[in-house]
Formats: structure tokens, C-alpha cells, sequence
């Protein structure tokens, strides 16, 4: 490594402006990376052979409701 590049980076406060200009870029690179990344991984058509069926839900009882609210869990 450089080691007196690493040294001028330790001595050399950035600027808000230049903080927050790398911040973008890297937050950019991030997001290219996972657009990379999940068109790598995703899968083209349905599901993935093995996977989960999805969990069907059932709307609580009105007197249910009435007790505990409309977002409880209710046998």
C-alpha cells in the first residue's frame, strides 16, 4: 500500500460538499451492484422449483375485531 496517500487521507478533512459527493457515488455503485445482482439471481418466469407455497389468510370474525381490533390475531 501507499502508505503516504493513506497519511494525506488522514490529515485531510473533506468538506461537507466533498462528503457528500462521495456518498453518492457510492450509494450509486450500490445500486448498480444490486440491480446486477438480482437480475443475476432472479428468477425469468413463476416460482422457484421447491419453494413455499404462499400462506393464504383468513379475515378475522367480526366479534373478534370488535375486542381486540382489526390487526389482532384471532384463533
Amino acid at each position: 500500500m501507499n502508505s503516504s496517500y493513506m497519511l494525506y487521507q488522514a490529515e485531510h478533512v473533506r468538506t461537507a460538499r466533498e462528503q457528500r459527493e462521495e456518498d453518492i457515488r457510492a450509494g450509486q455503485l450500490a445500486a448498480e451492484f444490486g440491480r446486477l445482482w438480482h437480475s443475476l439471481v432472479r428468477p425469468t418466469v413463476g416460482r422457484q422449483p421447491g419453494s413455499a407455497p404462499a400462506i393464504e389468510t383468513i379475515p378475522a370474525s367480526a366479534e373478534c375485531c370488535a375486542t381486540t381490533g382489526p390487526h389482532a390475531i384471532c384463533g
